[in-house]
């Protein structure tokens, strides 16, 4: 029979009587059982408000970074009303107008996002020639965006200077033009705060004149 410490058999039932002599209720294991749930249930909640409030912190700034890495390019695929008919008819004004085909890629976009149109000039050895609408558009996941602009001058009147000049520059074919688009952010794209996206986007590209 194994032996009993009567200093400990005595403490336990010392504190099992409250101070009136009456026996001191212990806690059931159902009782520390549905305490444990609790407490393990306001723990997930908390993690999960902390975990939420991460996401909303993290995805704006992630969502307008990958708008930033954007990339643009253009390609001229027409072009008229600078011919050499056009050209050397000195003192007559000239319309010049471009077919611009814009490409956009961005591998890093997460969230689809829009731009609210645009506007895009072209102009040649700093003179502006022709101008035109950038149309709406939206850039999603995995599906590069592409679309046409057409800007157009109407009677634009060169110089004698600058009709020498750009038929030089035709007939060695290093007649380029500079195109300047300038888009605008969508003020609804997804509920995100478009504040933090301040002012349009200006995209600048040499078109060589072929």
């Amino acid at each position: 029979m194994a032996d009993i410490d009567e200093d400990d058999f005595f403490r336990e039932e010392a504190e099992a009587v409250d101070d009136g002599g009456a026996p001191r209720p212990r806690p059931s294991k159902w009782r520390v059982t549905k305490d444990k749930r609790k407490l393990l249930v306001q723990m997930v909640l908390g993690m999960a408000f902390l975990l939420s409030l991460i996401a909303v912190t993290i995805v704006p700034a992630h969502f307008y970074e990958a708008r930033y890495a954007s990339e643009f390019s253009m390609e001229l695929t027409g072009i008229g009303g600078l011919d050499a008919a056009a050209i050397d008819d000195d003192g007559a004004a000239v319309s010049p107008v471009f077919g611009l085909r814009v490409h956009i890629d961005n591998p890093r976009v997460v969230l689809p996002w829009c731009y609210n149109g645009g506007e895009v000039a072209v102009s040649y050895s700093g003179v502006a020639i022709a101008w035109g609408r950038v149309p709406r558009f939206c850039i999603r996941k995995g599906v590069p965006t592409e679309f046409t602009v057409l800007p157009w001058g109407r009677e634009v009147g060169f110089s004698e200077d600058l009709r020498r000049r750009l038929a030089s520059d035709r007939r060695m074919g290093t007649g380029q033009v500079l195109v300047e688009m300038r888009l605008f952010c969508d003020d609804n794209n997804k509920g995100l705060p478009s504040k933090r996206f301040i002012g349009p986007s200006l995209h600048k590209f040499q078109v060589m004149l072929n």
